[in-house]
């Protein structure tokens, strides 16, 4: 989301600027003539146009589709224009009214009372001149929530682009104006044009920025792709039908996966809540794991599978009404007739077993875990005995194995690593080799993340315990997460993205 409220900013504040030297070039400013209908229409048309097409353009710019690129720079474009017309016409309405029929031209601006008032005026004026190129940019995604964002947006950037006009002319434009005056030996210039230049610029700087801030603020839903191509990617749910699959035109494009349908799956608003469509393609659509019989609703934290690409929904509602299963649970298996159990607990006494896999029923001297070979009870005998068939019962004492043998590669861990995703180690890769690895900002770790600052000196282990890897957050102060939640002991399964501080790895 951030990469949005980026790109809002950069693209507005250009449309604003761009709007600007448009009706520079088109519109003649007088220093003492009232400018006519006609020029005014234009300002407002020129600088609508470019705030509606740059604000427009964010969204196919944020998921890489050229589709909604085009279509939002279009559709910017052309309600821009309709928008930057209302409000500069309205706009100019307020504006007069605010200053109670006085002429600004003749107004005096020495007392602070009587400049408060006409800044404030010419705010009120300019906060309509936002609204509707901020209406129109979010209009231009066809989604009639994000058009109120876009509302909300652009009166807040309206509003401070025109407190700062005049600002910027007291402080910078009219003091440079005089000395220019006096060198050209003339009375009066034109000086409202860096202020206008600042003041249209701030609108679509502020315009974008402020939609992607409400937007953030008011988003109810939103998905995050974890594996697949645009990983780490969000896309907010504002629609009432929200398409996934393969075809440009989705909603959210998977691209990638050459076994996905153009319209694989769709996610559904109805009644506050989410639901996950199944389109009836192979491979089915798995929620959780689960294959999703015709329609599934949907929890915070829910894990959707589509073929190879992993998607987490995210949802406000039901991340603070609705209980979570635990992680385990909702990840293994369950086994007809058998009590579920996560993998940290022992099925047979129920106690949390350490590191190694021992727990409270665990024999003394014998294996704690399947992964770990105790040595058999050889004979200690000085040379090998007649079994009776002609060769030895068992071999000698030098050809006794050892007491415990190595961690075994090809018990389900060999190639199990963490690939680094954002942060000082992205593109680094961690091999999990051992039955403990530990993680933390101390060298002494066997991931030591000492280029982040924000990682603990004992941040974390992950151990192999029953045939998978767990992890266990030791007391860090950031914490540590998975897919986004915060967690204390988490089965891992490939694909799952895990975060120590400011660092995020995918666990594969």
């Amino acid at each position: 989301m951030r990469s949005r409220i980026l790109l809002g900013v950069i693209f507005g504040a250009v449309g604003g600027l761009l709007g600007h030297l448009a009706q520079e070039m088109s519109v003649r400013h007088d220093p003492i003539l009232a400018m006519p209908l006609p020029d005014v229409l234009k300002v407002g048309a020129y600088v609508g146009a470019f705030i509606g097409v740059g604000v427009g353009a964010v969204e196919g710019v944020a998921v890489s589709s050229s589709r909604l690129l085009l279509r939002g720079m279009v559709l910017g474009g052309i309600i821009g224009v309709l928008g930057g017309l209302a409000g500069i016409y309205f706009g100019g309405i307020v504006y007069g009214w605010a200053l109670f029929g006085q002429n600004p031209l003749t107004m005096d601006r020495t007392s602070i009372l009587a400049f408060t008032h006409h800044v404030v005026a010419r705010a009120l004026g300019w906060t309509f001149l936002g609204a509707f190129p901020g209406l129109a940019a979010g209009a231009a995604t066809l989604s009639r929530r994000r058009a109120l964002h876009g509302l909300a947006g652009g009166l807040l950037g309206g509003f401070l682009g025109g407190f700062v006009f005049d600002l910027v002319a007291e402080l910078i434009t009219q003091p440079t104006a005089a000395v220019a005056a006096a060198a050209q030996d003339v009375r009066i210039i034109e000086t409202g044009g860096p202020s206008r230049a600042i003041g249209f610029t701030l609108i679509g700087l502020l315009t974008g920025l402020f939609i992607g801030l409400v937007e953030e603020l008011l988003k109810q839903a939103w998905v995050r792709v974890l594996a697949g191509r645009n990983e780490g990617r969000d896309y907010i749910l504002s629609k009432p039908l929200t398409i996934l699959g393969r075809d440009e035109r989705a909603d959210i494009p998977l691209f990638g996966d050459r076994t996905l349908a153009p319209q694989h799956a769709a996610i559904k608003m109805e009644g506050g809540r989410h639901y996950l469509l199944d389109g009836g393609a192979r491979p089915a659509s798995m929620v959780n794991g689960q294959p999703v019989q015709g329609q599934q609703l949907l929890r915070d934290g829910d894990m959707i599978q589509l073929g190879q690409v992993r998607i987490l929904f995210r949802e406000k509602a039901t991340a603070s009404r609705v209980a979570r299963p635990a992680p385990d649970a909702a990840r293994s298996p369950q086994v007809p007739g058998a009590v579920q159990m996560p993998a940290h607990l022992c099925p047979f006494c129920g106690a949390q077993k350490d590191a190694r896999g021992a727990c409270l029923c665990t024999v003394p001297g014998a294996a704690p875990d399947a992964g770990f070979a105790a040595a058999p009870a050889w004979p200690q005998a000085p040379g090998p005995q007649d079994s009776g068939f002609g060769a030895p019962a068992y071999p000698g004492p030098q050809s006794a194995p050892a007491a415990t043998a190595a961690f075994p590669a090809a018990a389900g861990a060999a190639g199990s690593r963490l690939t680094g995703l954002e942060g000082p180690y992205a593109g680094q890769v961690f091999p999990l080799a051992g039955p403990v690895v530990t993680i933390g900002r101390d060298p002494s770790r066997d991931i030591a993340l000492g280029q982040d600052s924000t990682v603990s000196r004992s941040h974390a282990r992950v151990a192999w315990e029953n045939g998978q890897h767990v992890l266990y957050d030791e007391g860090s102060s950031n914490g540590t997460f998975v897919n986004g939640v915060r967690v204390s002991i988490q089965a891992l399964v490939p694909g799952d993205v895990i975060q120590f501080g400011a660092s995020k790895f995918r666990y594969e």
